[in-house]
């Protein structure tokens, strides 16, 4: 039976490892156990929704999970200048405000490398006349039009569609027949969603806002924690997603608020993930732990049984995960 070894970028590194301080720990050879879900009590996603669209907020060096040392900054923030008109295949709307949400992404040396921004046109009972989509340093080049909006309910443990409208790349801020205003111009068929959930956490639940894929991005989740008034804005996690809608990684700070997933541990021995601490900047390894089997990639990077820190404390060092395959 052939075996293939996967670590993203540093395949033959980690074929060849060793020294550095310690070579392999088995770790044990146990399974990882998940943690206790919790009864995910109903929180106000009314209330959530508008706090956290309404709040000036800045959540800076959020640490990513996939063991490369990158960090994000998560915004949201009110556009300068008065609300300008939002015009959609000619049909013009007054936004009574427009929020701006900004998720930047950097390395382990903090050189930006991805931008993503979403423009939020409201009226003046909060509900969404359309959105504004930017990209890398591109400006805002997609829109989405509404189609429809969902009121949120004042308590929910469960989730659903903020509003949905049609994609298209046909956007500009710009004067046309001498007025300036924003134009959406749909130019297909295919609908997508803006989406909210309510997300176990602990202590207090996560109130989480979705966005779809749009030029160059993944589909991106916010989530905030929430106590019974709304949103406590005390901690952050951002979860992109890729086409298939499996985890690509988080973003957290979960010092005063922890996610909490129940994940798979039937561990499949043709297919499992075990951990290594190594230094991203050139892929050197200082130790794995093969003998430590988890059943997904997300389950090994979210790990707590195995302490790695106690060993290795250095800040340019991290956990990643390798995938092992037979065939």
């Amino acid at each position: 039976m052939k075996k293939q070894l996967t670590l993203y970028a540093f395949l033959t590194l980690l074929a060849g490892c060793g020294g550095g301080g310690g070579g392999s720990n088995d770790g044990g050879g146990t399974q990882v156990s998940p943690p206790v879900k919790p009864a995910l009590a109903s929180i106000d996603a009314a209330a959530s929704l508008k706090k956290f669209l309404n709040t000036e907020q800045t959540s800076v060096e959020l640490a990513s999970n996939d063991g490369y040392l990158g960090t994000a900054t998560l915004s949201v923030s009110q556009e300068t200048g008065q609300p300008t008109p939002l015009i959609v295949n000619g049909v013009t709307q007054q936004a009574a405000s427009v929020r701006v949400i900004s998720l930047l992404r950097s390395d382990a040396n903090g050189k930006l490398r991805y931008r993503n921004t979403w423009k939020l046109h409201l009226d003046a009972q909060m509900k969404p006349i359309g959105m504004a989509m930017g990209y890398a340093d591109a400006g805002y080049k997609q829109c989405m039009s509404v189609s429809s909006q969902n009121d949120l309910p004042s308590a929910s443990n469960a989730s659903g569609v903020y509003f949905s409208g049609v994609p298209t790349s046909n956007y500009a801020q710009e004067f046309r027949a001498g007025k300036y205003a924003h134009y959406c111009d749909p130019g297909s068929n295919a609908a997508s969603n803006v989406e909210w959930s309510v997300v176990a956490g602990s202590p207090n639940p996560y109130f989480c806002l979705t966005m779809p894929e749009a030029i160059a991005s993944a589909k991106t989740r916010m989530c905030i924690p929430v106590d019974s008034t709304g949103a406590l804005n005390n901690s952050v996690w951002v979860r992109l997603y890729d086409a298939g809608g499996q985890v690509l990684l988080d973003y957290k700070n979960t010092a005063l608020n922890k996610p909490v997933e129940q994940l798979s541990t039937a561990v499949d021995p043709n297919n499992y993930w075990y951990g290594v601490v190594w230094r991203p900047q050139d892929g050197y390894v200082y130790q794995t732990y093969e003998g430590t089997k988890f059943a997904s990639q997300q389950a090994c990077r979210d790990q707590t049984t195995i302490n790695w820190k106690a060993t290795w404390s250095a800040s340019n060092i991290a956990w990643t995960c390798a995938n092992v395959t037979s065939r």
